[in-house]
């Protein structure tokens, strides 16, 4: 970057530091000067440089590569078209018409909505919550395993054997959350830990952010996050009435990330007050939790494949992991229970979950049970036991049925 002018105009992407590093390069003509003058490492100059420029590509500004026209926040550029026109005669390149296509910044997008959302509550009266219970266990920690619950998810029976909308998705779910809280004794803490997708889609139009993928839903959207931040509050405060302190960790889906932070921010302004209701920031898709001599680390693993997430909680949870004796991953994505033995010292389990199929996963012959589950785990000695409530159970309590009456919708075959 020796006797090098940078372009001014690159500061409208700078931190305060990296306009600082442009001034001094353009008065100065060279990294190795300006890095001498500051007593820093030239490569640091040449990094922060490099850094605002790919900032400023992002954004449509690249005048080198004959962008020229900046793209206003939210936005950020994803492609540009361009005409040329060519002369017959000479080969000459003239440049007719530009396109630049953008998208939203999901770092922006994910910051105006924890914005909106502190703005909208700040005035908002505190919400009152059941009391803490006065005698309670100090050791067990239970965890309610709420696998991928899909809200918004729509299903015909004709298509994949039963149906399934809002009004059954949170029927059943809160019915199941309530039959595993009312047998627990009073409790120090409890977790709700949502591992991922528990909105089926995160947009008005219905599909996936990443992929685009076209999803099978429910009505609109604004009625689906209604729905969702009933049932989040619900939920919440049922575990209030037997916990003391109720941990809330709200793993990012494929299918719900932008949900995913706004829920979390959400219940974090309206139960803050309390002291009692700790929602762990799930900007890291990888979470870890440590409950004295027990350690788990959660993920929804649509990023991170189940046999890498060993050294993912080895490594980035270091020193907790060589001071606890008990540790365990629990993930969601794959919809089936499923432990898996890649290390010594480390259960890695997959949960099942109580959401219909949706005609794709109906299609690929996926026929994973249905059920929702909660692990009582000891600080002292990790888990000790756990509580399964398959989708049956749950059916018989909310039909007022005879344990056992309830059966899975299956088809018939013809018969002559």
């Amino acid at each position: 970057m020796a006797n090098h002018h940078v372009d001014p105009a690159l500061k409208q992407w700078a931190s305060p530091r990296q306009s600082e590093y442009i001034d001094l390069l353009n008065q100065m003509g060279s990294a190795r000067e300006v890095a001498r003058f500051l007593g820093i490492n030239n490569s640091a100059v040449c990094r922060a440089i490099q850094s605002v420029k790919v900032k400023a590509a992002a954004h449509g500004y690249s005048p080198v590569h004959g962008l020229n026209s900046p793209v206003p926040e939210p936005f950020i550029a994803k492609g540009h078209s361009t005409l040329e026109r060519i002369d017959k005669v000479t080969g000459a390149r003239t440049q007719v018409l530009q396109w630049t296509k953008t998208r939203l910044d999901d770092q922006l997008w994910a910051e105006s909505i924890k914005e909106g959302i502190a703005a909208f509550l700040e005035e908002t009266p505190q919400l009152d919550v059941p009391a803490a219970p006065l005698d309670y266990d100090t050791d067990i920690i239970p965890w309610i395993q709420i696998g991928d619950a899909h809200l918004g998810l729509l299903c015909h029976a004709a298509e994949v054997n039963e149906n399934f909308d809002l009004k059954i998705a949170e029927r059943e779910l809160l019915t199941a959350i309530g039959m595993l809280i009312e047998g627990l004794p009073a409790c120090e803490r409890l977790v709700i830990n949502d591992l991922g997708d528990f909105t089926h889609y995160e947009n008005f139009s219905g599909t996936t952010e990443a992929s685009g993928h076209a999803l099978d839903y429910d009505t609109r959207f604004p009625k689906m996050v209604k729905v969702y931040s009933r049932v989040m509050r619900a939920i919440v405060e049922m575990a209030l009435a037997k916990a003391r302190h109720v941990d809330v960790i709200v793993n990012q889906g494929n299918h719900s990330r932008t949900n995913d932070i706004w829920m979390a921010e959400l219940l974090e302004v309206a139960y803050g007050h309390t002291g009692r209701v700790h929602v762990l920031n799930n900007g890291n898709v990888f979470i870890g939790y440590r409950m004295g001599n027990t350690l788990v680390m959660t993920h929804h693993s649509d990023k991170c494949r189940p046999k890498d997430l060993m050294g993912v909680l080895i490594t980035d949870f270091r020193r907790d992991f060589g001071e606890t004796e008990f540790h365990y991953i629990d993930i969601g994505h794959i919809h089936h229970g499923m432990s898996f033995k890649e290390h010594p010292s480390v259960q890695l389990e997959s949960w099942n979950h109580l959401a219909a199929s949706d005609k794709w996963a109906h299609d690929a012959g996926y026929r994973a049970r249905k059920s929702i589950s909660m692990v009582l785990r000891s600080r002292k000695y990790g888990e000790i036991g756990r509580r399964m409530l398959p989708i049956q159970e749950i059916r018989d309590r909310l039909l007022g049925l005879e344990a056992g009456t309830s059966r899975l919708t299956t088809k018939e075959a013809f018969t002559v």
